[in-house]
């Protein structure tokens, strides 16, 4: 699911480099275990199957994008496990405490998980439907229908998993195009005295933007410096209900499987965040 960032004001980014461009295509020219960066661009599936020797798997969620208390849809996916798929591009170095697996997707939306979470071996990185069927979903949550999920799309098995049966649709990134690795001292720059707000901030905000050059590649600018203009009313509303401030915004609300309380708290958390940094501090876009 796309938990997108607060301030998701639906601005077209920035197209890509030229640079950028000329990059992507080498790399997708070279074989991927060739790659000796953290950060690895996926190629299509017969080749990452190829290259890795991973094979293709089919594996049966239940689709949280598509699923509502009481009404579960199972969708069978084809994919490669993601254990065997790390092992293979990243040896042991994955594994080491505090690593986060990150996922950037197509637009440049982010998704990070604790490395741990991937040692039960209950995550794929699917590529295609054991049906045969259109490779997308709907997203009702930021007003979007048959949204192709390809090139590569991370699902969990929770029929499984408890854990990620709970999570509901966060962290299934989908359009995922590259994988890196983050640990902590990546993020040393936006390390803050208050760990919670960094925390929130991190799980919620960060898949889209950024602070301190840490984040999401969708939108420009720092969080920090993007959320000075509202007042804290005004911030705080776009973190929990976005659709009251712009009805058609892409942005969905705050995880609305807690109770209010627990909203307002998070959200109190991330604006004290927000508001603690000095000007001298955040980055110029």
């Amino acid at each position: 699911m796309r938990a997108s960032a607060l301030l998701g004001l639906d601005l077209i980014g920035p197209p890509p480099s030229l640079a950028g461009m000329l990059r992507a295509a080498v790399l997708a020219a070279l074989p991927v275990l060739a790659i000796p960066a953290q950060a690895v661009e996926l190629p299509p599936p017969d080749r990452l199957g190829s290259e890795t020797g991973i094979p293709a798997q089919i594996v049966e969620v239940v689709e949280p994008h598509a699923s509502s208390p009481g009404h579960e849809r199972r969708i069978g996916y084809r994919g490669f496990a993601m254990v065997g798929l790390l092992n293979r591009l990243y040896g042991e170095r994955w594994k080491a405490p505090g690593t986060e697996i990150v996922f950037f997707a197509r637009d440049g939306y982010r998704s990070s998980t604790d490395s741990a979470r991937f040692l039960a071996g209950t995550a794929w990185l699917a590529f295609g439907r054991a049906d045969d069927k259109p490779f997308t979903v709907d997203n009702p949550s930021q007003h979007q229908r048959d949204i192709p999920l390809g090139p590569y799309y991370l699902i969990w098995d929770n029929l499984h998993d408890p854990v990620a049966r709970a999570e509901g649709a966060y962290g299934w990134p989908y359009q995922v195009v590259r994988i890196d690795l983050a640990m902590p001292a990546d993020y040393a720059a936006a390390q803050p005295r208050d760990a919670e707000g960094f925390g929130q901030v991190k799980k919620y905000c960060l898949t889209c933007h950024q602070v301190a050059g840490m984040g999401g590649e969708k939108w420009r600018g720092d969080l920090r410096q993007l959320s000075r203009p509202l007042s804290d009313g005004e911030l705080k509303t776009w973190i929990i209900e976005p659709q009251k401030m712009r009805p058609a915004t892409t942005m969905p609300p705050l995880d609305t499987r807690l109770p209010d309380v627990e909203r307002n708290r998070i959200a109190d958390a991330i604006i004290r965040y927000l508001r603690a940094a000095p000007a001298t501090d955040i980055t110029r876009p």
